[in-house]
């Protein structure tokens, strides 16, 4: 089930039969997961500079926002996606009356990097090097960033889910049991899309610790003998 732009699987609700249910008993606060993996980064070496910068410009995960530099060497860019599970525990008494509770609440954070190399560094085997250590420089930062921000997520839902309360949902009749498991799913996951959104915006502020004159100018001074050959080909393709 795909909802809100984030994949979602119902688990087993776990059902238990009581003598009567007037009301919904207080239950232990539920468990939060958050779990993350991550990708080896696509590289791609096909496109020039200036086509690089151009196409990119729009894409505000991607590392033109905070590249100071007059041409364009490389780019990194990335997605997050987030698969998000819920797991429902019920007390139903013998009349079919029910209780819903969420039992365990677990988000799987997904890190997909793209590293784009201009083409006209191809064959420099010096400063395609620098380029390559930049941009894997940035992968390093995004997953420092997510891997230290995945237990704010972690006590955001938590602290979400007490507003809900521990007392639980109902007591109703059983039969309505899958439209509230359904309506009370589609609420926690609105309340996570802006948890995952601070976690983009965190990691897209600390993208610029590297993009600094100081660095290009370190950098720059790497490769003295391809400096000529590499500043040729980037302004004979204008």
């Amino acid at each position: 089930m795909i909802l809100f732009g984030i994949d979602t699987a119902l688990l087993a609700v776990k059902a238990f039969t009581l003598t009567a249910l007037t009301f919904c008993p207080v239950k232990p606060p539920p468990q939060v997961d958050v779990f993350f993996t991550a990708e080896k980064p696509y590289w791609n070496t096909s496109y020039g500079s200036t086509a690089l910068r151009n196409s990119m410009q729009a894409d505000k995960e991607s590392t033109v926002q905070t590249d100071k530099r007059e041409k364009l060497l490389g780019v990194t860019t990335s997605k997050i996606d987030s698969k998000f599970e819920v797991n429902f525990h019920a007390l139903t008494d013998r009349s079919g009356n029910q209780c819903l509770y969420v039992n365990r609440a677990t988000f799987i954070i997904s890190y997909y990097p793209a590293i784009f190399i201009a083409k006209e560094v191809k064959g420099l085997t010096c400063k395609e090097k620098v380029v390559h250590d930049h941009e894997n420089q940035h992968v390093a930062i995004d997953l420092k960033t997510i891997q230290e921000y995945l237990p704010r997520i972690k006590m955001d839902m938590l602290l979400y889910l007490q507003t809900l309360g521990y007392q639980g949902f109902g007591p109703y009749n059983q039969s309505e049991s899958l439209a509230n498991r359904e309506r009370l799913l589609k609420q926690i996951m609105a309340a996570s899309l802006p948890m995952v959104e601070k976690l983009r915006e965190s990691r897209r502020q600390r993208q610029g610790i590297i993009d600094t004159s100081d660095n290009y100018m370190r950098e720059s001074e790497k490769c003295p003998e391809e400096q000529n050959m590499l500043r040729h080909r980037l302004y004979s393709a204008q």
